[in-house]
């Protein structure tokens, strides 16, 4: 009963522990309930939407979208892989555009008065100047997230090739 007999090395390879699809889905699932939270609740000097955050309608099309793909990775796939990756790479470029670049390089008038209305009286960790708007701390934690969800997701895709071309 206890001393069952192992199969086949392939057998014992694919049971340990959680898949790389499954990873990946609890990596989007994080980073969404993390955006959600920050995003509806306000948690004052972390998020200040008092005045609500401008995105609202935004909002419920990600919280959509990604429980939509954390259900497609669970039940694992090479297309769920493809658009988790490609999903993850396309936001972590939008907060490196919207964020790092202006940081590093400056950032526009525009981009200013965005910031003194939305983040400038939260929690920053980074050094600031009048040019150079760092991330608040909030922001920081978003990026980390989405770049472990791409990175599992990256990862459960490259398994997903590797789970096709591996020999019988």
């Amino acid at each position: 009963m206890f001393n069952a007999p192992i199969q086949n090395a392939k057998e014992v390879q694919s049971k340990p522990g959680l898949k790389e699809s499954h990873r990946a889905a609890l990596a989007v699932a994080a980073l969404a309930l993390y955006l959600q939270a920050t995003e509806w609740i306000n948690l004052y000097p972390w998020n200040d939407i008092r005045a609500g955050n401008g995105q609202e309608q935004t909002d419920i099309i990600i919280a959509l979208v990604t429980a939509g793909l954390v259900a497609a990775l669970w039940w694992g796939g090479r297309i769920a892989a493809l658009l988790a990756t490609a999903l993850m790479g396309i936001w972590g470029w939008l907060q490196v555009s919207s964020w790092w670049i202006p940081y590093i390089a400056g950032a526009t008038p525009q981009w200013k008065r965005i910031y003194a209305k939305w983040f400038a009286g939260g929690v920053h960790i980074l050094p600031k100047t009048e040019n150079h708007l760092p991330p608040d701390a909030n922001h920081l934690v978003l990026h980390i997230l989405i770049l472990i969800a791409f990175v599992l997701s990256l990862a459960a895709l490259v398994a997903s090739f590797r789970r096709r071309n591996a020999p019988a």
